[in-house]
């Protein structure tokens, strides 16, 4: 019994238990906020009062506290058991950034790794996952391809990295790696539906943006083009809380192209053309097309937990209808994430997604069945209705727009399921653990059109069903030592996936009565389509990250992947990359230098790989169907050559990186300059057509990407009512293709592919620069349009062999920035993102400043033409002039600067706290006010409606090109978020 008491005792001395509260620097307590104990597993979370207590082992001296969007704060204790922390509101050094398999301390982390918090998106009304990143990481270019909803964005990392492969970014929700196909028509367009639109931003805890091979080689075969990891949030122990918002709003375009009403239309045809029989009536066609949009969104979720289980609810509806008539998106999505932990080691949970869309779409550009194309070009005199009200046939080749968009169906119907499972088992605690993880990528599309007889004589009907499943299971051996100053991590793993795809079309016309609307009522069959296809990916890694003293780092990885899609010869590729980094901070001669809190240097090199190409782009191919009969007999005809030896494209990149943090962190800065060489360029080469086969894939040519990516983060003003914080950041990016071998030769020999008619890669130049004849302007004296002939002189014959490099589609440098401002419980917050540099060439200007009595409308400005000898400011050739009929080629009149600063998101919000009201009924209660797109600074001679354009979608040679792509949308909401 004298033991027993004598061992009481000493344990009692060799321990005690430390409480108080964490507040924020208004003073309001901070719920579910970490209490750790400096180099001990001991710890807790603070309570709904910002209460905490816990028991501080012997020998142990210093306590950690840390909560997210604020800056972690060490403490030493003394001789009280009483401690009570004010945290600022900042970035913390020790706060940690989500990578390839992992999490890694930011402090400590030698990849170049841009990541977006939930501090940075919430509030904000994004609708897709590509918004949450727009403007907001150094280096990583997302273009918008229209405002039409649901429409995918181009997005780039540091520049292009491939031609004829994927230029997209691999995405990863959840350790889950995504379905990113084209599961829709697209609409008389190069630009598909956003694959992504099903992943909801409400969720999202934070984006992480891997952008060099130590940060993206782990993902071996699809890291070159960098990786995207999406975090969905979860629950922290003892901050059981529910979240309840809603907004809406009203959806404008940012702009709109002026054109000629009917009295314009018939003054300017008289005048110019001598026509004289356009009939005497009006109607406005873009204003009919036109319309204020709502949007609505509603959210609720369910978060907390206790020490050993923690979980994440959450639901999201949304409607909402564009500006154009015809285009509405229905959304519902909902999340599961838990995660358990027993006793013994054993931990296991789940993170799953759930999403269904309703899109009645509209056709977008490049199509006169898209309404602001038809609207912009249906004559101002046809209109649309009879005297009965009924709707017009149209009298011309551009349909009557409105009588689609009332009476034709066109509807999407989107269903997602995904996510994964995992458990993981404590081999040693606290050093070694194993886990398992499973996940799928359910992804289903129906899409139905049925057009009737006033839109497609007979009516026409078409239905596609398609699903892409993919199955994968990653394993991994997680160690984690500390010997000494040594400290040493390492992840094993091996994964494999597969994904299956199939697709089911069939199309008929000629129905009966308009109301028949399955396409088993036509009476003339036109299309029987269904096929299948599959691929599979086996890989093993390894990533080893060890530092000496928390000052020296150094990491390596490797990966080893097995595609299918590759020749028989090269199915395997290896992946590596090595980075070091030194925090000169902590060294001693650095001691009293007090300017600097921290100075880090970092390097890396290593290789990642693109898989992006079509599945059997090795094999060689054979086509059954009506062409390959023979004599009236089935058979098969070659139409591909097979390629045994086509292996991995490659990009190697170098990354030299500084950060520099200054007055305690509160201007920090970083910098980092990147070469990105990419070679064995997957490409496909048309063949003399002999037999069927007229086209290969091979390895061929190389490309380099240089630039540099600046951040910085200040803190300008820090007081207890009024804060100031300015985020900043800047990617500069040079892009050249450095050799295409058997590449045809243009007129001065250089090798070149196409992309377009008037785009092509060219060696010593970039991956998209435009081939136009050069426009000199209007001669002042005999008012006829001049271009340039290839000796530079003026010409009004202008010839293809005149064509030039003209200019190129990839920016000088593109970024944004964010002033953060709060005034006791007021916030406001406006956000730029811009881009410099950049060409971007509208293709509706070669219909709409056509000069010609023409079969579409023209715009105003073409009324600004050539009167007589001294007219220096004439827009368009004289009346008399011969070069009427050639003014609309396809020139560097079309090409304009497509640099632009956009205020991309302004907002304004007061925040009730329930404690200053003395109720414990809500937490808190945000009410706020947000635009989007509200304003937009571009060149004064810019002549479209937008200079944000990416009519190719995701296709690398064709970037920056537009034909009506309708604007950005302009977007007021208001809205309320209520914590309870």
């Amino acid at each position: 019994m004298f033991f027993m008491v004598l061992f009481a005792m000493s344990f009692a001395l060799a321990q005690r238990t430390v409480v108080g509260m964490v507040t924020d620097d208004s003073g309001d307590a901070l719920i579910g906020a970490t209490v750790l104990v400096k180099g001990t597993s001991e710890g807790t979370v603070t309570d709904l009062d910002g209460k905490y207590s816990v028991t501080v082992p012997s020998g142990s001296n210093t306590l950690v506290f840390s909560y997210t969007g604020f800056e972690t704060q060490e403490i030493e204790l003394g001789a009280s058991n009483v401690v009570n922390v004010s945290l600022l509101a900042g970035i913390s050094l020790t706060d940690v950034v989500v990578v390839g398999y992992g999490e890694q301390s930011n402090r400590l982390k030698v990849q170049s790794v841009s990541q977006v918090t939930e501090e940075n998106i919430k509030n904000v009304p994004f609708v897709t996952p590509q918004q949450v990143l727009q403007g907001q990481a150094a280096g990583v270019q997302i273009v918008n391809s229209s405002g039409v909803l649901g429409s995918a964005a181009a997005i780039r990392i540091r520049g292009v990295a491939s031609l004829n492969a994927g230029g997209s970014p691999l995405f990863v929700v959840d350790g889950v790696p995504m379905n990113d196909g084209a599961y829709t028509n697209e609409l008389g367009a190069s630009t598909p539906l956003n694959p992504l639109a099903d992943i909801d931003p409400n969720d999202i805890e934070s984006v992480s943006v891997l952008k060099d091979a130590a940060a993206a080689a782990i993902y071996g075969s699809r890291g070159s083009n960098g990786v995207v990891l999406i975090t969905t949030k979860k629950g922290k122990a003892g901050s059981n809380r529910v979240n309840l918002g809603y907004y809406t709003g009203w959806v404008e375009p940012t702009n709109v192209l002026e054109m000629m009403n009917a009295e314009q239309y018939r003054t300017f045809m008289a005048d110019y053309n001598g026509v004289s029989t356009i009939p005497p009536t009006s109607f406005n066609w873009p204003d009919a097309v036109l319309q204020t949009g709502r949007i609505n969104n509603y959210n609720l979720s369910f978060s907390g937990g206790t020490a050993k289980t923690q979980y994440y609810i959450g639901g999201t509806m949304l409607d909402q209808s564009n500006y154009t008539i015809g285009n509405e998106l229905n959304k519902l999505t909902g999340r599961l994430n838990f995660k358990h932990s027993m006793d013994n080691g054993f931990r296991f949970g789940a993170n799953i997604g759930l999403a269904r869309s309703i899109n009645d779409r509209i056709n977008t550009d490049n199509s006169t069945f898209a309404p602001l194309t038809s609207a912009y070009l249906q004559f101002p005199y046809v209109e649309a209705y009879n005297e009965d009200g009924t709707f017009k046939r149209s009298p011309n080749f551009i349909p009557n727009i409105l009588a689609i968009e009332e009476l034709s169906v066109f509807e999407l119907v989107s269903r997602r399921s995904y996510g994964n499972v995992f458990a993981s088992y404590d081999l040693i605690p606290e050093k070694l653990y194993i886990k398992t993880d499973w996940g799928m990528d359910q992804v289903s599309t129906e899409e139905t059109n049925r057009d009737p007889d006033i839109v497609s004589p007979g009516g026409y009907g078409y239905r596609r069903i398609i699903s892409d499943i993919k199955w994968l299971t990653t394993n991994t051996l997680n160690y984690t030592e500390s010997f000494g100053a040594n400290n040493l991590s390492a992840v094993l793993g091996v994964s494999y996936e597969t994904s299956e795809l199939q697709r089911t079309a069939v199309e008929g016309s000629d129905f009966a009565a308009d109301g028949l609307r399955n396409i088993a009522s036509a009476a003339t069959p036109t299309l029987t389509f269904a096929d299948r296809t599959r691929w599979a990916l086996a890989s093993q890694f390894l990533r080893v990250n060890y530092n000496y003293n928390e000052k020296y780092l150094l990491e390596a990885s490797i990966r080893r992947d097995g595609s299918s899609r590759f020749g028989a010869n090269n199915r395997w590729g290896t992946f590596w990359a090595v980075a070091g980094g030194w925090i000169m901070s902590e060294e001693s001669f650095m001691s009293d230098v007090d300017a600097i809190s921290t100075l880090k240097l970092t390097a890396s090199y290593g290789i990642s790989g693109n898989d992006r190409i079509d599945n059997f782009a090795s094999r060689g191919l054979y086509q059954s169907g009506v062409e390959s009969d023979y004599a009236g007999n089935p058979g098969l005809r070659p139409t591909q050559a097979q390629n045994p030896d086509l292996k991995w494209e490659e990009t190697s990149q170098l990354d030299l990186g500084i950060e520099i943090g200054v007055l305690n962190d509160r201007l920090k800065l970083s910098a980092n300059y990147y070469i990105k060489n990419t070679t064995d360029l997957l490409l496909e080469f048309n063949l003399p057509d002999v037999g069927g086969i007229s086209n290969i894939s091979r390895n061929a040519g190389e490309m380099k990407n240089t630039g540099v990516d600046l951040d910085l983060n200040a803190s300008i003003i820090r007081k207890r009512d009024f804060n100031w914080d300015l985020r900043l950041n800047m990617g500069f990016l040079n892009n050249e293709i450095t050799a295409l071998p058997e590449a045809a030769l243009d007129e001065q020999g250089r090798q070149f592919i196409s992309g377009t008619g008037n785009q092509r890669a060219v060696v010593g130049f970039t991956a998209n620069e435009y081939y136009l004849i050069p426009y000199n302007g209007i001669n002042p004296e005999t008012g006829n349009a001049e271009w340039l002939d290839q000796d530079g002189n003026p010409t009004t014959n202008p010839l293809a062999s005149a064509r030039v490099l003209a200019g190129s589609a990839v920016p000088d440098f593109i970024g944004g920035f964010t002033n953060t401002l709060r005034y006791k419980d007021f916030d406001f917050n406006a956000f730029f993102n811009f881009t410099y540099g950049n060409e971007v060439l509208l293709g509706e200007l070669r219909f709409v400043d056509d000069v010609r009595a023409t079969g579409f409308n023209k715009s105003v400005d073409v009324l600004n033409y050539w009167t007589g000898p001294g007219d220096t400011d004439a827009f368009a050739p004289g009346p008399d002039s011969p070069t009427k009929a050639t003014f609309r080629q396809p020139s560097t009149l079309q090409m304009q600067d497509g640099s632009f600063l956009r205020l991309r998101n302004i907002s304004l919000g007061y925040t009730l706290k329930g404690k200053k009201l003395g109720t414990d009924a809500f937490e808190s209660i945000r009410i706020y006010v947000m635009g989007q797109n509200m304003w937009t600074l571009m060149n004064k001679d810019f002549r479209g409606a937008d200079p944000e354009v990416a009519d190719g979608g995701n296709n690398n040679l064709r970037q920056g090109e537009s034909f009506f792509s309708p604007p950005q949308a302009r977007t007021t909401t208001v809205g309320v978020n209520v914590s309870f």
